[in-house]
Order: C-alpha cells, then sequence, then structure tokens
C-alpha cells in the first residue's frame, strides 16, 4: 500500500492506493464515509478478441447521493477461468448522469490468452473510487451479484477472434483442389476408355 501523508497545520490526511490483495481485509480508509458501487452493468456479454467492452458504473453514497469522482478512475479486476488481469486507475467518462460512469476496455489477444476462453467477471476494485473530500468505496471487489440493482451483468463470455468476412476458410482451398483433381481423373479415364473400344 502507498500511503501519502498531506499536513496542513495540525490536520493531516492520509490517502492510500489499494491493491487487489487488500480488497480482502474488511474496510477502506476513507475520511468520512465509503462509497457504494450500485451498478456493474458491461456490454456486450459475448466479446470476442478485437471487440470493445464498456462497463457502466455507478457510485453513490450511503444515503443513494450520487457521487462526483475526484479523480475520474476506477481500478477494475477481470477474472477468468485461466488467470486475472486487474487496470489500476483505468480512466472512466461521466455519462452526464449524476453518479454514473463508463469504462471502455478492448479485448487483446494478451487479455485472451491470461483470462481464457469462457466467464469473465468484470468487478471495481475495492477502495478505487474517490471523491474530492477523499472519501473512498467500495469496501471490497464488487460485481453485478453484489449491487443493489438486479438487472446489472457484469458476467461476461469471451471468445477467440472470428475470422474476417470475405476471408477464405482454410479448408476450402484444399477441397476445391481435391475436387478438380477427381473430375479431372474422371475424364482422364473416361477418354482413355472411348480409344480402347
Amino acid at each position: 500500500m502507498l500511503l501519502v501523508v498531506v499536513s496542513l497545520g495540525y490536520n493531516s490526511m492520509v490517502f492510500a492506493k489499494p491493491s487487489v490483495q487488500q480488497t480482502t481485509t474488511p474496510g477502506c480508509p476513507t475520511y468520512q464515509v465509503n462509497l457504494l458501487v450500485d451498478l456493474v452493468n458491461s456490454n456486450p456479454t459475448n466479446p470476442q478478441v478485437g471487440d470493445t467492452v464498456v462497463t457502466r458504473v455507478h457510485v453513490v453514497y450511503n444515503d443513494g447521493t450520487p457521487v462526483t469522482l475526484s479523480p475520474e478512475t476506477i481500478s477494475f479486476l477481470w477474472n477468468g477461468t485461466a488467470g486475472q488481469k486487474e487496470f489500476d486507475n483505468a480512466p472512466v467518462v461521466y455519462t452526464g448522469e449524476l453518479g454514473f460512469y463508463n469504462y471502455t476496455q478492448t479485448v487483446t489477444q494478451d487479455m485472451f490468452q491470461t483470462l481464457g476462453a469462457g466467464k469473465v467477471v468484470i468487478s471495481v476494485v475495492g477502495c478505487s473510487c474517490s471523491d474530492i473530500r477523499a472519501n473512498r468505496g467500495p469496501i471490497s471487489l464488487t460485481d453485478s451479484d453484489f449491487t443493489l440493482t438486479p438487472s446489472d451483468n457484469s458476467h461476461l463470455f469471451v471468445g477467440p477472434q472470428a475470422p474476417a468476412p470475405g476471408q477464405p476458410v482454410t479448408y476450402v482451398v484444399p477441397l476445391a483442389i481435391a475436387l478438380l483433381l477427381i473430375i479431372a481423373l474422371l475424364l482422364f479415364f473416361m477418354r482413355s476408355r472411348r480409344k480402347k473400344k
């Protein structure tokens, strides 16, 4: 954990940058109140390598008041069947709707190899959201299974890159050559039978 102490006369403030390992312990260093993430929704839910996934997050105070993030970054954890990948302090974009932010990430071949094919869950890392007063949250990893919004979904099924449209499939060319050889042989045998008669 990286601690930064800011001292203004006799008052001091401590800021902490958490890591994934810290999310297993309860609590989150904060100024007054912990922030909550009540929506984590990712689209599309069946991306392939090369596709862009947009995850919408809603950050609120415990009374439901929307939070204005400062800075506009959140850490995300992608947890797959073969491994996990963390994106520390990923930039998020304010949507224009209070408390709502979008996080955009393209699924790369490297990510696919690290995460594996199949189910991937996107989570907000604990203590990675903050406001201008140094309130932080959420207190632990948060995905769509742990939010207050029943309709959100941060579960993906990631697949390999699809072949480009118009690109011939690799078995078509050998199949066409074999077919042409068979036709040529048939014509050759038919011609040789005619000459014998």
